[in-house]
């Protein structure tokens, strides 16, 4: 069914501009607010925004250390194929890159003792720089997809410009030979995401000495980002790189939104030291792991179900059930899936999302007092993995035809088990 003409309205004309100017905007204002900025004027914003000597030397280095990367030889892994049969390599060293890089984090520190406050107090700078270089790739990416696709049957009908660069327009771009989106998401982004709470907390240790909630909220988050990468083959089979397109939506929110929010539980502790007890702080870390480990739980379950030839394998001690669906290309060739109905995928749809919100409110649990902003990740992750459900099975639908509706009788909730 064709949605109403008001809903397009909304979708292409007026979500892109608002959210990329708002978005674009919240970023230095979050990170004012994360050093105890008071009276915050939009024009103390701007004049973070171009960034600094400091703030493009880091941004420099570090990309150029995430390019290369992504240059040296190394193992491939292949994604999902594509409706019109192209399956995308990956390099396969994210594990070595995640331990190298920390490796190299430390030895700077050692090397350099302020480093980690000189970021701190550099985080307004360092997002404005951020900005500028991934709006600038968005732009690139939006002139190459029009110019010069790599996919012609990957590009779908024109939409308003805006849209386009909001969305993107080609799933697996590659510039100087790399996948943009590995660059972007997993060697940049998440990597950022480590660094960053690592530099943050050695900054708060030097501000307040030494803090249990503190250190619970990086080791929380080191457990989940160190997972990612050991897990990252299983990530190329995700919503991010198989349905996502290389714009601002998923672009610029791994090179700016991921360092500036998902950071900011951690940012924030700095200037805000935590109030709670070293016992409470410890029964968090024990919440966290858990959930941690049940949303590694869930992930490991279908990468095992897809790995097992013809899906046999055994789930909760009894052989895998699952849904065989079948599909068109764009070729119009007729292709199967297999939709898992054993463990936790028998439980609820989207159970990985339950445990991931779950683990993110542990880390931002070492905050719990100081009013709303240290929560303001979790509560953000809320409404996109709630949207990104949603999401989800507006395409599998539309895949899968009549084999969803039969997979949804089987397995009828989303996201909590006999709730939602």
């Amino acid at each position: 069914m064709k949605p109403p003409e008001w809903y397009d309205v909304i979708r292409y004309h007026i979500v892109p501009p608002v959210f990329m100017v708002v978005f674009t905007g919240a970023v230095q204002y979050l990170a004012l607010v994360g050093q105890g900025e008071i009276n915050i004027t939009w024009r103390l914003a701007a004049s973070k925004a171009l960034g600094n000597s400091f703030s493009w030397g880091c941004v420099a280095l570090f990309s150029l250390w995430a390019i290369l990367w992504l240059q040296l030889p190394a193992g491939q892994v292949h994604g999902p194929p594509t409706l019109f049969g192209y399956r995308p390599p990956y390099q396969d060293n994210g594990v070595l890159y995640y331990w190298a890089s920390l490796v190299g984090f430390f030895t700077m520190q050692a090397m350099w003792p302020d480093l980690s406050s000189a970021i701190f107090s550099n985080m307004p700078e360092l997002l404005g720089t951020l900005n500028l270089v991934a709006l600038t790739l968005c732009t690139l990416l939006l002139l190459k997809g029009k110019l010069k696709p790599e996919h012609r049957d990957d590009r779908y009908p024109t939409r308003p410009v805006l849209y386009e660069f909001y969305t993107g327009l080609e799933r697996h771009p590659h510039i100087l030979g790399m996948d943009v989106k590995q660059l972007t998401n997993c060697r940049i982004g998440m990597m950022a995401w480590q660094l960053l709470i690592l530099a943050f907390y050695l900054a708060g240790v030097q501000r307040h000495g030494f803090s249990a909630a503190t250190l619970v909220n990086l080791l929380l988050q080191s457990v989940y980002v160190a997972k990612f990468f050991w897990w990252e083959a299983g990530y190329f089979s995700t919503l991010d790189i198989i349905l996502d397109r290389a714009g601002y939506y998923i672009c610029w929110g791994c090179l700016v939104w991921v360092p500036c929010l998902y950071t900011f539980s951690s940012y924030y502790l700095v200037a805000h030291p935590p109030i709670i007890s070293t016992t409470t702080a410890l029964l968090i870390a024990i919440l966290g792991l858990f959930t941690i480990l049940l949303n590694y739980r869930v992930d490991y379950e279908k990468q095992l179900f897809r790995r097992a030839p013809d899906g046999k394998c055994n789930l909760w001690g009894k052989p895998a059930r699952f849904i065989e669906a079948q599909y068109k290309d764009s070729s119009g060739n007729v292709r199967t899936s297999k939709l898992l109905l054993s463990g936790f995928w028998g439980s609820a749809r989207h159970l990985n999302y339950t445990f991931e919100l779950l683990a993110s409110l542990a880390w931002c649990l070492p905050g719990f007092g100081l009013g709303v902003w240290p929560f303001l990740y979790f509560n953000f992750l809320a409404c996109l993995l709630v949207h990104r459900t949603f999401r989800d099975e507006e395409k599998c639908a539309v895949k899968y035809g009549h084999n969803w509706g039969r997979y949804c009788q089987k397995v009828p909730f989303r996201l909590i088990p006999h709730v939602f």
